[in-house]
């Protein structure tokens, strides 16, 4: 199945203004970011983020070598069963707990454009992170969830999903992945 660019560039690898794979700047280091001055990059990401359509966008992904990230899980037609979320603002993150368990699953990513792997996380998760009102709390994250709170928090420590793939021989282009290795919808 072929999905119309407008709907899915990132399968084609198109992702515009998204820094990609062997751009210095999305293995770089970030610095802690204060809550007063989150705000306009907060609503910058949500804005790109539901543009392209995904589950996640990291700080460093438009350039910006903070640790700011947002989670926001919905269904689309490339994961049409996958469990959706509200909005996840994720300032200064740091994953404090891990499960022992973990799940091989197939991630994506707009800083690796086009390709899909295996990949594994942890089943469930423990961040501490701070609020847009500058308080410290502690969320847990399970499933789906937990894996996309994962790769954006990789983002932040300067790694992509291939980073953390036991080996490359899963990596597939996303139309491959349409093709022959996605699950047939429910």
């Amino acid at each position: 199945m072929t999905l119309p660019r407008s709907d899915n560039s990132w399968i084609e690898g198109v992702t515009d203004d998204v820094v990609t794979l062997g751009d210095p700047r999305l293995k770089a280091p970030t610095a802690t970011i204060d809550a007063a001055d989150a705000g306009d990059l907060l609503a910058t990401l949500v804005t790109r983020l539901r543009e392209l359509n995904g589950a996640g966008l990291a700080a460093p992904q438009i350039g910006v070598s903070v640790r700011a990230a947002i989670v926001e899980v919905r269904r689309t037609d490339v994961f049409p069963d996958r469990p959706e979320t509200g909005l996840i603002e994720l300032l200064n993150p740091v994953v404090v707990e891990r499960s022992a368990a973990t799940t091989l699953d197939w991630e994506g990513c707009f800083s690796v454009p086009g390709y899909l792997g295996l990949t594994p996380r942890a089943e469930r998760i423990t961040v501490r992170c701070t609020t847009t009102a500058g308080e410290t709390v502690t969320s847990e994250f399970t499933g789906y969830t937990a894996r996309v709170v994962q790769h954006e928090i990789d983002h932040l420590d300067g790694l992509v999903y291939l980073d953390r793939m036991p080996d490359l021989t899963s990596l597939t282009t996303a139309q491959n992945y349409l093709d022959h290795h996605r699950p047939a919808p429910s």
